[in-house]
C-alpha cells in the first residue's frame, strides 16, 4: 500500500513516495539556497538540537542548532569538487565536548589528495586543522572517490576510502596503500597496536567504493555499503580482517570462497548504495533491529531485519521504506530516535527529518474467549506502528514483539473469573495511547480431580463373627472439580479387579465421602473403587483396593447338642440392587432339606422360580437373570426347613 506525501521545494510539489507499513511525518529543516549539496552529517554526543553535515561542492562545514542552519558556517576548506570529488565524511569525536574535535574527510584542493583533517571547536567554529590521513592521487580519474568517517565502539577512528579507479587498490596489502580500504586509527591518526592486521592501518579491504558505513549500537558490529557500476551494489557484515573480494569477486560472481566475505545483499541494476544505519531507538519500535540503506538512484531509503546473529538478513524482509524523485547521500539516526537525511549530491539539496506520528488503535478488540483454547488479537494501528505492551491483564498474556499481537491461553481459573479487564498501550516516539476493554471467557466443563481411597486399606481381612454384623465402612478423600460443580459418588464392589462380573454392584453415595454397606455373610475377597462425577465427567479413584471377607467356622462346644451350634438363618439382600439384567442372592439355611426361593410381583403373582430342590444347611449365592420381567418392584421369597424370609427387588432400566 502506497501512501503519497508531498513536499515544497522552493514552490516545486515534489512527490515523496512511502511504500513501506510505516507512517510518519516529514520535515525538510533545510534547502536549497540556504544550503547546498549536503553530504555527510554527524550528531554530537548526547545531543538531538544540533548537528554537523558537509557540503559537497562549497567545502563547508555546517551546523544545524535550534531548527535552521546556521548562516556562517563552522568551517570553510579548499576542496576539488569535480564529479566524486569534494567534501564528504565527517565525525565528532566521542568525548565531545571535553575533546572538542571534529574531522572531516574531503578530496583537497590542489594536489586532489583525498585526507582526513581534525578540527578544534572553539567557540562554535574549526579551527587549528590537524592531517589525520593521507591518500595520495595517482591518477587522474574521479570516479570510486566514496569515503565516510565514524568513530566506533571502542573509541576508533575509522575511515573508507574507494579505490580511485585502479582495482588492484582493494587487494594491495602494502602500508603505503590505503585505497580500497577501511582503516582504523587513534583518534590523533596513530595506528592502534591490536589491529587485524597487525601494524597496518587496515580494519578491512577489498572494497570497490564504500560511500558509507555504520556501527550497531547495540552488538558494535559494523556494516556498510559498496557502491557499484551496474553490479555489485551491495550491503555489508564487515567483520574485522574481513576481505570484501574486490575486485576478486566483481561483475556479481560471487563463489563460495571463505577467503571473502558475501555481502548481505547485493543487486545487479545501479541504485548507487550510498547512506547506512543500524536502528535501535524506540521512535519507530518497528524499526528496531533493521538496518536502513540508502541509494542515489532511484533516491529510495530500505529497511532489512538483521538477523539475531547480526551477519545475515532476516528472508524477505527487505522493503522500501521512503523514496522520493532525488537521491540520497547519509542517513542518520539522531539522538531523538528521529531519522535524519541528506538528498545530496545530484539534487538542490535538502536535509530531511523523519518523525513519528502518534499512533491509534484502528481496530476494536477481541473481547471473547475459549478456556483452554488460544486468544490472538493482532490490532491494527494509525499513525506510525507502535511498541505495544499490557499495562494491565490476566496472568499469562503476552505480547509477540515479532508480530504485536496479543496471546494467551485462558485456563479453568480465568473461565470461573469470567470477565477479565485488560489495558494495551501503543507507544512510539511521538506518544502513547491505551485501549480498555474486557475480555470474557467461556468455561469449558473439566473432570474431577482424581482422588484417593482410605479404608479399607489393601489386603484388609474382616471376620465376621457369630451374632455381628457385616457392614462395612468405606470412606475415600474427598475430589475437587475445577468448575466448582457438584460431585456425587457411588461405590463399585466386584471379585474381580476388572469390575465386568456379573457380581459387580454400584452403590450411590451422593456427596458423602464415606459409605456403610452390609455384605452378604460369605467368604470371599472384593475390589472396590469409588466413582466421582459432575454430572458430566466422571473419573475413578488413583487406585483399587482390595479385602477380604471371612465367616468363621464354629466349632461344637463339648456337652452342646448340634442344633444348639447352628448357623442363624438369613436372606440377603440381593445385590446389586437396582440391578439390570442380574443379580446376586445370598441366603443360609440353618438346616438341610427342602428348599425354594420364588420372584413374585405387586399382585403376589409368581412370576420366576430361582431354585426348587433339597439343599444341606449352609450358605449359598444364586445369580437371578430378569429375562424378560418389566421394570418395576418385586419380591423374593424363600421356604426352607424352619425358615421363610421375604425381601424387596428392584429392576431399573
Amino acid at each position: 500500500m502506497k501512501k503519497l506525501v508531498c513536499s515544497i521545494l522552493g514552490g516545486i510539489l515534489v512527490p515523496l513516495h512511502i511504500s513501506f507499513a510505516q507512517e510518519f511525518a516529514l520535515d525538510t529543516l533545510a534547502q536549497s539556497p540556504a544550503i547546498a549539496t549536503p553530504v555527510s552529517m554527524a550528531f554530537a554526543p548526547g545531543e538531538s538540537v544540533r548537528f554537523f553535515f558537509t557540503e559537497k561542492n562549497s567545502g563547508k562545514i555546517r551546523v544545524f542548532e535550534n531548527g535552521v542552519v546556521r548562516p556562517v558556517p563552522f568551517a570553510k576548506l579548499g576542496v576539488t569538487n569535480v564529479a566524486e570529488q569534494g567534501m564528504f565524511g565527517i565525525a565528532v569525536h566521542p568525548l565531545y565536548p571535553d575533546s572538542p574535535f571534529v574531522y572531516v574527510q574531503y578530496t583537497r584542493e590542489g594536489d586532489r589528495a583525498n585526507v582526513v583533517v581534525r578540527l578544534r571547536d572553539s567557540s562554535g567554529y574549526g579551527v587549528d586543522p590537524r592531517l589525520i590521513v593521507l591518500a595520495q592521487r595517482v591518477k587522474i580519474t574521479t570516479s570510486n572517490n566514496g569515503g565516510s568517517l565514524h568513530f566506533g565502539p571502542d573509541g576508533k577512528l575509522y575511515c573508507s576510502f574507494g579505490d580511485f579507479g585502479t582495482m588492484l587498490n582493494a587487494q594491495d596489502t602494502s602500508s603505503v596503500n590505503i585505497l580500497g580500504k577501511i582503516l582504523r586509527l587513534n583518534p590523533n591518526g596513530t595506528i592502534p597496536p591490536d589491529n587485524p592486521f597487525g601494524k597496518k592501518s587496515f580494519w578491512s579491504l577489498g572494497h570497490r567504493n564504500t560511500v558509507d558505513f555504520t556501527f550497531d549500537p547495540l552488538t558494535g558490529k559494523m556494516y556498510g555499503t559498496d557502491a557499484g557500476q551496474t553490479c555489485n551494489n551491495e550491503v555489508n557484515y564487515i567483520p574485522a580482517g574481513a576481505n570484501l573480494g574486490w575486485p576478486k569477486e566483481g561483475n556479481c560472481l560471487y563463489t563460495d570462497n571463505s577467503d571473502y566475505v558475501r555481502p548481505l545483499h547485493y543487486v545487479s541494476d545501479n541504485p548507487a548504495f550510498t547512506g547506512i544505519a543500524v536502528y535501535r531507538a524506540m521512535a519507530f519500535p518497528r524499526l528496531r533491529g533493521h538496518l536502513l540503506f540508502a541509494g542515489n538512484n532511484p533516491g529510495t531509503i530500505w529497511s532489512a531485519q538483521l538477523a539475531a546473529s547480526g551477519d545475515s538478513l532476516v528472508s524477505d524482509s527487505i522493503a522500501e521504506f521512503f523514496a522520493s524523485g532525488s537521491g540520497f547521500r547519509d542517513i542518520e539516526i539522531g539522538t531523538d530516535g528521529y531519522i535524519y537525511a541528506t538528498s545530496g549530491p545530484a539534487s538542490p539539496g535538502l536535509l530531511l527529518r523523519l518523525r513519528p506520528v502518534p499512533p491509534s488503535f484502528a481496530s476494536p478488540p477481541v473481547i471473547e474467549a475459549v478456556q483452554d483454547m488460544p486468544y490472538t488479537y493482532a490490532p491494527q494501528f494509525g499513525g506510525t506502528p507502535p511498541r505495544l505492551s499490557i499495562v494491565a491483564g490476566p496472568d499469562g498474556m503476552i505480547v509477540d514483539s515479532t508480530t504485536w499481537a496479543v496471546h494467551w491461553t485462558p485456563a479453568n481459573l480465568h473461565a470461573l473469573q469470567q470477565t477479565h479487564a485488560v489495558v494495551l498501550r501503543a507507544e512510539n516516539g511521538a506518544g502513547s495511547i491505551e485501549q480498555h476493554f474486557g475480555i470474557r471467557v467461556q468455561n469449558v466443563n473439566d473432570p474431577p480431580s482424581r482422588f484417593g481411597l482410605v479404608s479399607p486399606s489393601t489386603d484388609t481381612a474382616i471376620v465376621f463373627g457369630v451374632g455381628t454384623g457385616s457392614t462395612v465402612l468405606f470412606s475415600w478423600l474427598p475430589s475437587f472439580d475445577p468448575d466448582l460443580d457438584t460431585i456425587r459418588y457411588s461405590v463399585q464392589l466386584d471379585t474381580v479387579a476388572t469390575f465386568d462380573s456379573p457380581a459387580l454392584r454400584s452403590v450411590v453415595a451422593g456427596t458423602d465421602i464415606s459409605l456403610s454397606y452390609q455384605l452378604p455373610r460369605v467368604s470371599r475377597s472384593y475390589y472396590w473403587r469409588v466413582r466421582a462425577t459432575d454430572g458430566e465427567e466422571a473419573v475413578f479413584s488413583n487406585d483399587v483396593r482390595r479385602f477380604s471377607v471371612t465367616i468363621p467356622v464354629v466349632l461344637q462346644e463339648p456337652g452342646k447338642h448340634e442344633d444348639e451350634q447352628e448357623e442363624a438363618a438369613v436372606l440377603e439382600q440381593n445385590f446389586p440392587n437396582p440391578f439390570n439384567p442380574t443379580t446376586n442372592i445370598v441366603y443360609t439355611i440353618p438346616k438341610g432339606g427342602y428348599v425354594r426361593l420364588a420372584v413374585f410381583n405387586l399382585l403376589g403373582q409368581e412370576v420366576a422360580r430361582i431354585f426348587e430342590g433339597v439343599q444341606s444347611a449352609g450358605t449359598y449365592e444364586v445369580t437371578f437373570n430378569k429375562e424378560e420381567l418389566p421394570t418395576g418392584i418385586y419380591f423374593y421369597r424363600i421356604q426352607a426347613p424352619g425358615f421363610a424370609e421375604t425381601r424387596k427387588m428392584i429392576i431399573a432400566k
